[in-house]
């Protein structure tokens, strides 16, 4: 059972945790998932009971429950695109970035084929038939803001520079 909260702190909590920041979670006791700290995910909101609910990078949705969990927020700093495929390539994601060398478009293993260097990524201006194949590096090496990551179930996209 969770602690109850002052509405004082659950505005200053609110005002700490607005929808969209990002967390990485410190400590969750959950018998039924697996949620190991530096779990990163994006807050969705925070209900009245101080629960702040996370859109999870593992799919998950559990909520961190106001004096029993403990999350932090974490920065919205840059990451590489072969950063987001190591980091969501085991969710079975796909990905779709928008890149100076245009459109990229991949499935799950081919992502996982990327990583490995077995497949050339293909760029394409819109229309896939038009498609040019890109370096590997060059795909890995492009840059985004972490808090401009869309991560919908199934897709994680972005834009790149």
């Amino acid at each position: 059972m969770g602690i109850y909260i002052k509405k004082e702190e659950l505005e200053a909590l609110r005002a700490e945790y607005p929808p969209g920041c990002r967390v990485e979670l410190v400590k969750m006791d959950d018998p039924y998932r697996e949620m190991p700290p530096g779990l990163r995910g994006v807050v969705t909101g925070i209900d009245d009971s101080g629960s702040i609910h996370v859109d999870w990078q593992n799919g998950s949705s559990l909520a961190v429950i106001f004096g029993e969990d403990h999350a932090v927020k974490t920065g919205d700093g840059e990451v590489t695109v072969g950063e987001l495929l190591r980091r969501y390539v085991s969710h079975r994601k796909e990905f779709h970035f928008m890149t100076p060398a245009g459109y990229v478009d991949l499935a799950a293993q081919d992502a996982e084929k990327i990583l490995a260097g077995e497949m050339k990524p293909k760029g394409h201006p819109g229309n896939p038939e038009y498609a040019v194949e890109m370096e590997v590096q060059e795909l890995l090496g492009f840059r985004c803001k972490e808090a401009d990551v869309r991560d919908r179930r199934g897709c994680v996209s972005a834009l790149v520079y």
